[in-house]
């Protein structure tokens, strides 16, 4: 089974899943607005995942973000297992 590792922004509202979105753009970083995964029950039900790598470059960002983040999680897949770890900047 493939192991994979990625980040996640939950949002409150839909509106600010979308902002984000646009606000993420805008600076150039690769993300993807997809459904929220099963293992977490909360927000709107989308949410920003971010590469490992691009978290670095959007971090510093988030100080001058439009949009209020619910909650960021890292995401591990293993063994057919997603385990979602919260976390705080």
């Amino acid at each position: 089974m493939i192991n994979e590792s990625y980040y996640l922004i939950a949002f409150a509202s839909t509106h600010a899943a979308l902002r984000a979105e646009a606000f993420f753009k805008a600076h150039r970083i690769t993300m993807k607005l997809i459904p929220l995964p099963a293992v977490i029950s909360a927000g709107c039900g989308f949410a920003i995942k971010l590469a490992i790598g691009e978290v670095q470059a959007a971090l510093p960002l988030l100080k001058h973000a439009t949009f209020e983040a619910a909650q960021f999680y890292q995401i591990k897949k293993e063994k057919g297992e997603t385990i979602a770890d919260s976390w705080v900047i």
